[in-house]
């Protein structure tokens, strides 16, 4: 008798896992048939080549730099004439920090003395840059976050590996967020170290102080400008759809056509943020 109780139990949560499932799956994606959740952007990529994702969301500063420079190029596309969101990167720091507003200055000066073009010039950059130099920034130098790291002497950086913002050559840590996090903390007279985070964390390294800024081509959203102090925007960017290459009749610009497609974006990014629906 215990037996078979049990039996009927386990059938009876087996149904609502499935029928729980199949409503949430219904509910929180806005398109497509599963979501994937991947750990970085370049994962991606890796996903859509070994057939485990059908369709890929991502930056397209990303994907530009990857679809041209990568072993990719030929196997893997963009979906025609789709933009599933416009933004702006904006550098977070600790909610209330004046370190943001230092930083400010500097986007700012480098914008207007050229140095922000060179810069952005050495990726292919320079149309995404988007610092409006007609902002009047003051610091407060009395600020305890910004007295924190100012006392340090060194700020820390986390990044994802993200090119042509943050990439690796030879072992050697590059890309445009490097350069440019470098250039400003030499003129404001600190050392920068660049920490390897998980993007799915980064609010909790930031809070933790294992890190003092988020710099990483990442997203100003409303849920962010209220959680973290962040700075002017300094770069366009848009959320893309990549596919492979075979599949560019597949899939189009017309997203009813991705019912039967799994999508991949990375944890926590303005990727994910297209594909799932916010509750």
């Amino acid at each position: 008798m215990k037996k078979t109780i049990v039996t009927v139990i386990a059938l009876v949560l087996c149904v609502v896992s499935v029928v729980l499932l199949a409503s949430c799956s219904g509910e929180e994606l806005n398109f497509g048939k599963k979501y994937v959740p991947a750990k970085a952007q370049i994962d991606i990529l890796t996903e859509l080549n070994s057939k485990t994702a059908d369709i890929g969301v991502m930056d397209s500063v990303m994907a530009g730099y990857y679809l041209k420079n990568s072993e990719y190029a030929d196997k893997l596309t963009l979906v025609e004439g789709l933009t599933l969101a416009d933004e702006n990167y904006g550098i977070a720091g600790r909610k209330g920090s004046q370190i943001i507003n230092a930083i400010n200055q500097q986007l700012i000066a480098l914008t207007e003395n050229g140095m922000m073009d060179d810069i952005a010039a050495a990726y292919g950059l320079q149309n995404e840059i988007c610092v409006d130099v007609t902002q009047e920034i003051t610091v407060d130098t009395t600020e305890s976050d910004y007295q924190y790291i100012i006392n340090k002497g060194k700020v820390i950086v986390g990044y994802t590996l993200f090119a042509p913002i943050a990439y690796k050559v030879n072992e050697q840590l590059v890309g445009f967020d490097i350069d440019l996090a470098k250039k400003v903390f030499a003129d404001l007279g600190l050392e920068v170290e660049f920490q390897l985070i998980d993007w799915e964390t980064k609010e909790v390294e930031l809070e933790a102080k294992t890190i003092d800024l988020i710099w990483n081509g990442m997203t100003i959203t409303d849920e962010r400008l209220a959680a973290m102090e962040i700075s002017i925007p300094y770069m366009k960017n848009k959320q893309v759809a990549i596919i492979r290459s075979e599949d560019a009749d597949k899939y189009t610009s017309d997203t009813s056509t991705w019912s039967d497609a799994v999508l991949v974006a990375e944890s926590g990014s303005a990727g994910e943020g297209c594909i799932v629906k916010s509750k």
